[in-house]
């Protein structure tokens, strides 16, 4: 894939870089004005919750977009809640993302990046486009699907993560609802979404990958759909994800260990939790 060409607005207002194609209907919704991005989200559909949070709007002229406004995570969030100090982090995610996907990266089309100066601090938002018939990996577990389902979804998950990695992609957070599921009749795709913090360099080894899929199986754990994927949907998503490679199977082997201990605590943790 050739790499994608942004164009950059930059006043007191803040920032808009948006993909050079669509500069100019982006730049005719007046986002940097005071109410402007909520002018443009007003009668959006939503969906997720929390820092997943997202609104699907139409660009003039243009695709359907998935409008992500980023929000802080951990202990700092109830204080901090959707304020920035810079630019920096959406720019960098806008970067990242269309670094991967022009390394054929299975990750969201990118459209826009905006920072928009408050009083204190920035307000930051993401646009990417709207994946028609997808729905995050939890929704469509939660949708019911049969055991002939779940495992041609987890060896798509398996390929679209392996894809990801070998583009050089690095996920500090990725987990089951950061994954884009869509099925067809041949079986089914993925994307791997929401990039915040996350990196585009070389190509990890074993052991950064070995970490990142131990933190998925972490994630199935929390959300208490692990016994749903069951041991079939975690053959194919290692058969997927090596792909034949036995010399990469052998060395994530080696590292599951580590990461099924790690597994075994976080599930004591998840369950004191549920009882508390």
């Amino acid at each position: 894939m050739s790499a994608l060409e942004f164009e950059r607005d930059e006043s007191r207002a803040g920032v808009l870089a948006v993909r050079a194609e669509w500069h100019d209907a982006a730049r005719g919704l007046a986002l940097l004005a005071p109410g402007g991005l909520e002018r443009w989200l007003a009668d959006a559909p939503s969906g997720g919750s929390g820092r997943a949070a997202t609104a699907r709007v139409a660009l003039p002229g243009g695709p359907q977009l998935v409008v992500r406004r980023l929000r802080h995570g951990g202990l700092l969030a109830p204080l901090l809640r959707d304020r920035y100090a810079s630019p920096a982090r959406v720019l960098r995610e806008l970067d990242v993302t269309a670094r991967l996907r022009a390394a054929g990266a299975p990750v969201a089309e990118p459209v826009l990046a905006l920072a928009r100066r408050r009083r204190i601090g920035f307000t930051l938002a993401l646009a990417t486009v709207y994946e028609e018939g997808a729905a995050d990996a939890l929704a469509f577990l939660a949708s019911g699907p049969d055991d002939e389902r779940i495992t041609r979804a987890a060896a798509a998950v398996g390929a679209a993560l392996r894809r990801f990695h070998d583009a050089g992609g690095r996920h500090p957070d990725l987990h089951v609802k950061n994954l884009l599921l869509r099925e067809t009749r041949a079986g089914a795709d993925a994307l791997v979404i929401d990039l915040d913090r996350a990196r585009a360099g070389d190509a990890p080894g074993a052991a950064p990958r070995a970490a990142e899929i131990g933190r998925l199986g972490r994630s199935l754990l929390k959300r208490g759909v692990a016994e749903q994927v069951g041991e079939r949907g975690a053959a194919a998503f290692l058969a997927a994800y090596c792909a034949g490679d036995r010399a990469l199977r052998d060395a994530l082997v080696r590292r599951f260990p580590a990461e099924r201990r790690k597994a075994r605590l976080h599930a004591l943790l998840y369950r004191e939790r549920r009882r508390s």
